[in-house]
């Protein structure tokens, strides 16, 4: 029999049928006898804000490195299909887990009496329920909680201490043999790099990774690129792709006779270029991160290529200003923060002749979030806009 399969999540909230996602998953797998073989964990891009970040606290800009569930949708089965899933308070995990497989293309019947709960057992050791007091209970260390592998390392420890005191053997094995019962669906593995907490942090070898790889496919000489670049630059002059422009190129490409790959590849040094310009005076403005950003939705490159062409954008030059001036007149739109903290922001915006605007249009000069890195509605539009998004000292600096 495989074992068994400790499951944490993070998630952006707690309607799982609804807007929320999950934003972090640890699994540690644990052999019939209750013994650990091996853990797994990564953060998720939820693509949407992250929710509650005091408690989780998920930085934004890692999340947007991270893959998309559906991307280790694949890599997540081949751990958990023949295994017992189990978790502190597995209802919660079951119905997101299900909820995103689910989104991701891939129905699955996982319900709540399917799964193992250390949360329901704990009454059957005389232990409360809380996990950090079900800990305790048993002597068990749990450091760094709401961190999806530290939770599931203490329940897997949990997990160890109920079936060490647990006289029925056989339960344990009715448990095995159902866990190898489960129908899971077969999404494809795809060998996704896990990203870790802390991946968008400065000299993050992830990052450094991703730049070099950028860098070794872009300057490949493609027979055709020159004249395909041109078109690229032209097209790009007012930061926008329009229905004729993109048929335009894609036209220009089938002469040339330039694959998907070869495309890609002329994108991503178009954007090499765009930030070579940018740090030629040694500051990369708040206006050029957006324009880079923009400009890289508009050529499909990916979040985590995006973030390493920022970083090593940001490692290039000798001061970089992530402010934007602002000036009487100039509109502002607010996002990601209490009331209360919007209420003190508008007053300050205010008092300096700026307009706070409730919603993110074009002629907006800045969107202030609690967190830059943030994938808010209101955020994300105004990078599709080619707006900086900006933290709150652009006003209280």
């Amino acid at each position: 029999m495989a074992g068994f399969a400790v499951v944490d999540l993070e998630t952006t909230g707690f309607a799982y049928n609804h807007s929320d996602r999950v934003c972090e998953i640890a699994v540690v797998l644990v052999d019939p006898e209750g013994k650990r073989e091996d853990s797994y964990t990564t953060l998720i891009n939820p693509q949407r804000d992250l929710g509650a970040q005091h408690i989780h606290g998920i930085d934004a800009r890692d999340a947007r490195l991270a893959p998309t569930f559906g991307q280790i949708a694949g890599d997540l089965t081949g751990m958990l299909a023949g295994r017992v899933l189990v978790a502190h308070n597995s209802a919660f995990d079951a119905s997101f887990l299900t909820a995103e497989y689910a989104r991701a293309g891939w129905p699955l019947d996982l319900t709540r009496d399917m799964t193992l709960c250390t949360m329901r057992m704990a009454r059957e050791f005389g232990a409360p329920a809380k996990l950090s007091a079900c800990c305790d209970h048993f002597g068990i260390p749990l450091d760094n909680a709401h961190a999806a592998l530290a939770d599931a390392t203490a329940t897997a420890s949990l997990l160890a201490a109920y079936m060490e005191r647990s006289p029925r053997r056989d339960v344990w094995d009715q448990w095995l043999a159902f866990g190898e019962s489960i129908a899971w669906p077969t999404p494809p593995r795809l060998a996704t790099r896990a990203v870790p907490r802390g991946a968008s942090s400065p000299g993050s070898s992830l990052l450094a990774d991703v730049t070099r790889r950028l860098a070794a496919t872009a300057h490949s000489d493609v027979p055709g690129g020159d004249e395909y670049l041109d078109l690229l630059d032209r097209v790009l002059l007012d930061r926008r792709i329009s229905t004729p422009e993109r048929r335009a190129l894609e036209g220009l490409a089938g002469a040339l006779g330039l694959g998907v790959h070869d495309v890609a590849v002329l994108h991503r040094k178009y954007l090499l270029g765009v930030v070579d310009l940018a740090c030629e005076d040694a500051i990369f403005s708040a206006d050029e991160q957006a324009a880079v950003i923009q400009l890289a939705s508009l050529l499909e490159l990916q979040d985590l290529e995006v973030e390493a062409l920022l970083a090593d954008a940001a490692s290039r030059v000798a001061t970089a200003s992530t402010q934007v001036e602002l000036h009487a007149g100039d509109m502002v739109v607010l996002t990601g923060m209490s009331m209360d903290r919007k209420r003190e922001l508008t007053a300050i915006a205010q008092s300096r002749g700026l307009v706070v605007w409730p919603g993110v249009k074009k002629g907006v000069r800045a969107v202030v979030a609690k967190d830059p890195a943030s994938q808010s509605g209101k955020a994300s539009k105004a990078r599709a806009y080619g707006i900086p998004v900006v933290g709150e000292d652009v006003l209280t600096a």
